[in-house]
């Protein structure tokens, strides 16, 4: 009698490391003109104002571009895409720090959010491939920790060395960094497979079916709840609880090691319970955060926790959403995880908008209850669209 021996294979930890690698360069060179605000402005002799519209500029530049790259390249193996991407953030870089003029700087950085367009989404569909369906969870928390990371990490870490050097230095090491992450995936990342053919008519598709539109709804508007008030958390947290100007970095390292904490669980419960569970779990969790915020006291210490309660769930959101979204079609998962990128930069740049926006005419009191409002609209989308999906082949004959 024959037996057959089933080798189980190995957790591609490495290669999912490098991967994050990519992702963190993405968002420390997204977020880095905010920790070297002052110096770039004292050193182009611009106003704080405008080095802060950079990172709108990043960020519409990456919405634009992350779908029409998965159709310009979509003939391209993934990693090519990958790897071409990180070669145009080193340049990028380099462009930024020899920029003699505000514009210059302007244009190195939508090529930025250019060069991110063709990482993020890549990293995630060859992050996604790497493992078994089983561990698809984890693997997808492993490689989006690189932005969560760049948050708790990587801007600090670029304040601090714009203390030490000046910021065109700082921008030639992330270069360098960006050169070191490319060679890394190139040794670790085995995958050479190419995406499946996309075009435009697809674009359409993704953005109008149900399933995939709404998932892609569901990003847009759980960042654009979060950012309607983290957009403004510095003032808001000085005008209701009094915080002092030199603890809000604090608050924010906590606000971003509560984020990993949360990202670490996300992938394993996705995996456990499933992606449907957790993301309606972490919607939750959010909204309560947000509750909390607007309804307690001055008290500082009930204002960390909610922060916290906050800060774990809104983070504990994007594994299992992109572990959804890598499964609707497989084959173009690259495109719909492009789409889930795009919506996830546009709900910051939408959220910001609504905190000043309110602000201005409300004051900063009411921004959580604002936030609550988007995430209720959010909430409904998503049981919608799992309504939806369930029930698919009864409502549209089997085409959702």
């Amino acid at each position: 009698m024959e037996t057959t021996t089933i080798t189980k294979k190995p957790f591609p930890l490495w290669a999912l490391v490098s991967l994050s690698s990519a992702y963190f360069m993405v968002g420390t060179s997204s977020l880095s003109v905010i920790a070297l605000t002052w110096q770039i402005s004292d050193g182009l002799q611009m106003p704080p104002s405008d080095i802060a519209f950079l990172v709108t500029v990043f960020a519409l530049a990456f919405a634009i571009a992350a779908p029409l790259t998965q159709v310009v390249f979509s003939g391209f193996a993934r990693i090519k895409i990958l790897c071409m991407g990180l070669g145009l953030l080193t340049l990028a870089l380099i462009m930024g720090a020899a920029s003699p003029s505000y514009e210059q700087l302007l244009i190195s950085r939508g090529l930025m959010g250019l060069s991110a367009a063709a990482i993020s989404p890549m990293c995630s569909a060859i992050g996604a491939g790497l493992a078994p369906p089983e561990q698809q969870g984890r693997a997808m928390g492993i490689v989006f920790a690189g932005l969560t990371f760049a948050s708790v990490l990587g801007t600090p870490i670029s304040a601090y060395l714009g203390t030490l050097m000046s910021w065109r230095l700082v921008h030639l090491l992330l270069a360098f960094v960006a050169l070191s992450s490319m060679a890394s995936i190139l040794l670790l990342v085995k995958d050479r497979q190419a995406g499946a053919p996309i075009s435009f008519s697809y674009i359409f598709e993704a953005l109008t079916r149900i399933r995939s539109s709404f998932a892609v709804l569901t990003t847009f508007l759980q960042m654009t709840a979060i950012f309607s008030t983290y957009a403004l958390i510095a003032p808001y947290m000085s005008h209701k609880f009094s915080l002092a100007e030199n603890l809000i970095a604090l608050v924010l390292l906590t606000y971003g090691v509560s984020g990993v904490v949360g990202n670490i669980f996300a992938g394993r419960l996705s995996d456990r319970f499933g992606p449907n569970r957790i993301i309606f779990t972490t919607l939750i969790g959010l909204g309560t955060g947000f509750l909390m915020m607007w309804a307690i006291g001055p008290n500082l210490w009930l204002a960390l926790i909610s922060f916290v309660i906050w800060s774990v769930f809104g983070m504990m959101f994007h594994s299992p959403q992109q572990q959804r979204i890598a499964n609707i079609d497989p084959e173009r998962r690259s495109l719909l995880l492009a789409l889930n990128a795009a919506a996830l930069y546009l709900g910051i740049s939408v959220g910001s908008w609504i905190s000043n926006f309110v602000s201005v005419r409300w004051g900063y009191d009411v921004l959580p209850l604002v936030s609550l409002a988007v995430l209720v609209g959010c909430a409904l989308i998503f049981i919608s669209s799992v309504v939806v999906t369930r029930q698919g082949k009864h409502i549209t004959g089997g085409q959702e």
